[in-house]
């Protein structure tokens, strides 16, 4: 994949403004990894999965170096390289899940500057800003910024990917080079096996070429086979540990409901075409329609044949997929400074009809670029189209298929000597940037300004940062959930990412009979649309308040979870049906009282020594207090706790 020559450097006076273009493109990239970096330190982990899968990592950090469990499964075995490196981190310095998006966060690392060396070795002109091309490229990817520091498996897997090709070319390796790829390769497989066809994709690719130099090729390609049968043989020995086939272990979690939603999704998403995110739909049709022609035809007439494919599909695209509200399918979904940096984007693209004959990428190259791509592609349009995300192995081809189809736009500013005119495209794709690093873990710009809302002391606050990295729903979910659990309590839920949190004390069931109440105190049941379609009515509060256990609701969003303590429910302010307070300034007498009874019995005396209008208040979980109401400035509430202390009646004045 190596294209021979090398850069001519002109002396001239002044700033090079190609230096600073290249500059500006890197400094975006820097940016972004900053941001990612706050995020890895502040938030919690805030996907299901990273939660479901984070647990096998808890129990490796309990048990290390073990990593086989009884509730770990062929889903867990099949994915170990992040998971068991996040427990050993965990078994080293404890559990702190920073730790892990770190780690997460390095393997983004990996595969931009992976995709950075690949990108300069495969061009012959203009090295520098191609590896900024390909760097940015990788920011602007939508998955990508939501999913960099996720704590998920596919940023790992792709940066494994990429690394397999960086280090097939770095040939000052020496003899380490050929079995450093096996052992990337080999990491690639152990990340997730969807790896599996993009290495499959590599090893095409590199074969791909003259005859003069097929043996090298094909020792290359061997050294990708060797390390991915390494990985396979230990998917091999896990299979057979849980009693499944090869195939069936690879595979599992993609039948089922999710081969419908797939056959569902498969249509839409492919027509859409914003595979990689909408911000880089135009460059990602133009870059494929441009490869695939200039297989057949010269540079110019794929450029404009290119073009007119890239913006007819971006047009058209959403509105075949069913898409409302897109006006124009090359516009961003996005703010109108989105949309204007897109289409001066795809304009600029007409520059590259101009670009010297070095900065033209060479069909052999475009064809190992396609080849690359292709089974990944294929693979998860067929299998796992419904995610984005999932598309990830695919990433690198794409990539490089984007920064070769665009480095001519700016090599033809260079070869006419009117550089400013690569300030265009390139400022597009740094206010593009910009955007991207808003959406880093999906925050968006309400995510950040919550995030920034209790200033500096803020992120050290961990309700709220639970708040912003958990979302609405599980949020609350644990805010209710947590002061209900002592240390020996059990929990019963379909919840897999209570066990995250809760490792020893939950029991994974889905909800099937009254009788898996027996022996635990917490249930937590899940109202999910999914939920309810897979289990009906035993997916819905009235079956099991009507079991004989003494459930008592602690906490319901309708349709989001419902949380049920088998007994009496430890006292708390807020749950249970607890109605919110209205604001104002409240006269508060004696302590909170766990029974209505009790306060009943307080407030007959607190009512007989002169506060008539004194009442029980229900505020939470086996949580009453007495208060009084309508105090309308404090120094009438100070005079209330005057007379208060004269009757030797413990009261204090709150605002609410």
């Amino acid at each position: 994949m190596r294209a021979a020559g090398t850069t001519t450097e002109v002396g001239r006076r002044g700033p090079d403004p190609m230096s600073l273009t290249t500059a500006a493109l890197l400094l975006l990239a820097v940016l972004f990894l900053a941001a990612a970096l706050v995020v890895a330190l502040v938030l919690p982990y805030g996907e299901w999965d990273a939660m479901a899968f984070g647990s096998w990592s808890r129990q490796i950090a309990e048990h290390w170096p073990h990593i086989r469990f009884a509730d770990a499964g062929a889903a867990d075995y099949h994915r170990p390289l992040f998971y068991f490196l996040q427990g050993t981190l965990w078994s080293v310095f404890g559990f702190h899940q920073w730790l892990g998006r770190l780690l997460s966060l390095v393997f983004a690392v990996v595969f931009m500057a992976a995709m950075a060396w690949t990108a300069a070795q495969t061009v012959r002109v203009e090295r520098r800003l191609a590896a900024a091309i390909a760097v940015v490229v990788v920011v602007l990817i939508g998955p990508f910024a939501t999913y960099v520091v996720s704590g998920l498996s596919d940023v790992p897997a792709v940066a494994m990917v990429a690394l397999t090709a960086a280090l097939l070319l770095m040939p000052r390796l020496g003899s380490f080079r050929l079995p450093l790829v096996g052992v990337a390769a080999t990491l690639a497989v152990l990340a997730k096996p969807s790896s599996l066809p993009a290495l499959v994709g590599l090893g095409a690719a590199v074969l791909l070429g003259s005859r003069a130099g097929l043996r090298k090729r094909a020792i290359a390609a061997g050294a990708i086979a060797v390390g991915t049968s390494v990985g396979l043989l230990y998917d091999l020995v896990q299979a057979r540990f849980v009693h499944l086939g090869l195939r069936s272990f690879l595979t599992v979690g993609s039948g089922g409901t999710y081969a419908n939603l797939a056959a569902s999704s498969r249509k839409r998403v492919l027509l859409d075409g914003g595979w990689l995110g909408s911000d880089l739909r135009l460059l990602v049709m133009f870059s494929i329609a441009y490869a695939l022609i200039r297989l057949v035809k010269g540079h110019r007439t794929a450029v404009l044949a290119a073009f007119v494919v890239g913006i007819g599909w971006s047009w058209l695209g959403p509105h075949l997929a069913g898409e409302r509200g897109v006006r124009v399918g090359i516009l961003a979904a996005g703010t109108w400074t989105q949309q204007a940096a897109v289409i001066l984007l795809a304009a600029s693209l007409l520059l590259a009809l101009l670009a010297p004959t070095a900065a033209i990428p060479s069909r052999l190259q475009l064809a190992r670029g396609l080849v690359w791509a292709t089974p990944p592609f294929v693979v998860w349009a067929l299998k796992v189209v419904y995610a984005d995300r999932l598309l990830a192995p695919a990433w690198p081809g794409f990539v490089l298929l984007i920064a070769w189809a665009t480095l001519p736009v700016f090599a033809t500013a260079r070869a006419a000597r009117r550089e400013w005119l690569a300030l265009v495209p390139a400022a597009m794709l740094i206010i593009l940037g910009a955007y991207a690093v808003q959406n880093i873990n999906g925050l968006g710009s309400s995510g950040w300004r919550q995030l920034r809302s209790g200033g500096l002391a803020g992120l050290g606050n961990a309700a709220l940062m639970r708040n912003v990295g958990f979302g609405g729903d599980f949020s609350a979910e644990f805010n209710a959930l947590e002061p209900q659990i002592g240390p020996h309590d059990r929990i019963l839920s379909y919840d897999q990412r209570l066990r995250f949190f809760y490792l020893d004390q939950f029991d994974f069931a889905a909800p099937q009979a009254c009788t898996q109440l027996q022996g635990h105190r917490i249930f937590v049941l899940l109202e999910s649309d999914e939920v309810r379609q897979r289990y009906g009515a035993r997916a819905t509060p009235g079956y099991w308040e009507a079991c004989p256990a003494k459930l008592t609701k602690v906490d319901e969003r309708p349709g989001a979870y419902a949380i049920y303590v088998n007994g009496v429910p430890r006292p708390t302010v807020g749950g249970c049906g607890a109605p919110t307070a209205a604001p104002g300034l409240v006269i508060l007498f004696d302590q909170p009282f766990r029974t209505s009874a009790a306060a009943g019995a307080a407030l007959k005396s607190i009512v007989a020594i002169g506060f008539p209008e004194a009442h029980v208040e229900y505020i939470g979980c086996a949580n009453y207090q007495i208060i009084e109401t309508g105090v309308p400035d404090p120094s009438v509430g100070q005079s209330i706790l005057d007379e208060a202390k004269r009757a030797n009646v413990e009261a204090q004045l709150v605002k609410r």
